[in-house]
């Protein structure tokens, strides 16, 4: 349990650029498509496919496309974000504003009021990666009530640089364990 637990402790969910001269090992690929065969789903249904995408021309068509800029996101973002790391290690869940632009962390934040710099950062492409595992989902193989249920992307690869440590929080398990019932 140990040996599981210890990738997981350790995983982190990067934004920043990938190294394009580092591609995934076909090993370490191998590992994590297995683990997808034997990711649970509904129905034991496995209706989804897995496209690997590592044509570097196909990959710079994927992150070119733009990601629009939401009101609704930056709103509902606020909500999940800490002014500090005391406030961060005492809610246990969200991240910290500082991660974030000025504009983004104020409560009446109105999109019209931004610049053109800062609608153009929030427009920015997807970042590029060596691999990019595009996961598909088919709608008509679905388990029976799953209306709406949806999967996505996962970018793979390794950093062109090391990230910079940030403040990494979780619930106890206590928090989030009820037993027999769930009492709020």
């Amino acid at each position: 349990m140990t040996e599981m637990l210890e990738p997981i402790e350790s995983r982190r969910s990067l934004r920043a650029p990938y190294d394009p001269g580092r591609p995934v090992e076909p090993e370490k690929l191998a590992h994590i498509l297995e683990a997808a065969r034997w990711s649970p789903s509904a129905h034991n249904m496995q209706n989804f496919e897995i496209v690997e995408v590592d044509d570097p021309q196909v990959l710079d068509a994927i992150t070119r496309i733009e990601r629009p800029v939401s009101e609704t996101f930056i709103r509902e973002n606020y909500a999940q974000l800490s002014f500090s790391e005391e406030e961060l290690l005492q809610r246990k869940t969200g991240i910290l504003g500082s991660m974030f632009p000025p504009s983004w962390r104020r409560p009446d934040f109105r999109l019209d009021e931004l610049g053109a710099d800062e609608i153009a950062a929030m427009r920015r492409p997807l970042p590029a990666s060596p691999l990019l595992l595009v996961v598909v989902y088919d709608p008509g193989r679905r388990a029976p009530a799953s209306e709406g249920d949806c999967l996505g992307t996962v970018s793979l690869g390794y950093p062109e640089s090391a990230a910079p440590p940030y403040l990494r929080v979780r619930r106890e398990v206590a928090a989030f364990t009820h037993h027999n019932r769930y009492a709020d």
